[in-house]
């Protein structure tokens, strides 16, 4: 009996070992990793197959849902290299659909629309400025949704001592050109959705809105003596206003916003290169380690540095996929 006994508690113990391995094991990869290591090399890399980012270790960062995607996760996979005076960042996650629709005009039944969806995005966030708690708990220091109102949430630090720079890439109105919108963000008092989100200095470098004034219509087209340099955008270089709405026919499609194609001042610092292919996007992203900027992180490679990383799958801001708080360290 005695034995028996003692059989029955070593396989009972034996399986919670067991049970237990499992779910450290399960909860480690649920994790990921932390820390983001930069490794320096002698030459930039020029692209994603460019073999710098062979010398690079890469780190597994666990993307959790939320919003309309709240317990939904998956990996971000990213690398970091930098040189004497400017750093990198190789970034692949999975998106099964390639996003580019938002604002985008399409003649139908004999009217435009607009159609459905929005587009694909991924955000960085770094402190400037010290932010209280944000070593701990990341980006959602700055995401106040206490109301049950979502028309109510809004972005800001807690202080007017805070300062966070933003680096914001989207498919559609940044990414063909070749940059991520650098933007910063402050102290938001009058609790206005967008009001704590500032974008950098930069001379009319902003995606324009191509409607006209009642909002019904495309007001620009692709100039017929001008192929577009680049496929499915429009670039304001290449546009002309639109004079005879009768030439188009059913199925036509404009996009819904103007790119300039060269950037300006501090709003142009992040340069990228984002490219979709069998259901992952894979983003280089560059910058100057110091930019003299105000209103971007100066980076030092003695350094340790705190960040967060959000990814938007076809999604607005309230629907986004957020790392834990991170930390990027030069060796």
């Amino acid at each position: 009996m005695k034995k028996g006994f003692a059989v029955f508690m070593l396989f009972l113990i034996v399986g919670c070992l067991i049970v237990f391995s499992v779910s450290v094991a399960e909860a480690i990869e649920h994790r990921g990793d932390q820390v983001l290591i930069s490794q320096k090399v002698k030459k930039a890399p020029v692209d994603a197959s460019s073999p710098q980012w062979g010398e690079a270790k890469e780190a597994v960062f666990v993307q959790e849902g939320a919003g309309t995607v709240e317990g939904i996760w998956f990996k971000l996979k990213v690398k970091s290299v930098y040189t004497k005076d400017k750093i990198f960042f190789l970034l692949k996650w999975p998106d099964k659909d390639l996003t580019l629709n938002i604002n985008r005009w399409k003649f139908t039944g004999g009217k435009w629309t607009k159609l459905k969806g929005d587009e694909d995005r991924l955000g960085m966030v770094w402190p400037i400025t010290r932010v209280d708690q944000f070593a701990s708990k990341g980006c959602t220091v700055f995401c106040h949704h206490d109301s049950k109102n979502k028309k109510e949430w809004y972005y800001s630090t807690n202080s007017s001592n805070e300062k966070a720079d933003l680096w914001h890439w989207k498919s559609v109105r940044s990414n063909p050109v070749g940059y991520t919108e650098d933007g910063f963000v402050i102290d938001n008092p009058s609790r206005e959705p967008g009001a704590g989100k500032k974008r950098d200095a930069g001379s009319k470098t902003k995606a324009k809105s191509n409607l006209t004034k009642d909002k019904l219509k495309p007001s620009h087209m692709q100039d017929p003596a001008k192929p577009a340099s680049i496929k499915g955008s429009l670039l304001v270089t290449e546009a002309v206003e639109i004079k005879d709405y009768s030439i188009f026919k059913e199925g036509d499609e404009i996009p819904g916003y103007m790119l300039y194609p060269v950037w300006k001042d501090s709003f142009a610092d992040v340069k990228a290169k984002g490219v979709w292919k069998d259901g992952t996007w894979t983003v280089m992203m560059s910058r100057k380690l110091k930019t003299g900027n105000v209103d971007d992180v100066q980076f030092n490679t003695r350094r340790k540095y705190p960040f967060g990383v959000a990814v938007f799958d076809n999604a607005s801001r309230l629907n986004s996929h957020n790392s834990e708080p991170l930390k990027l360290q030069f060796k």
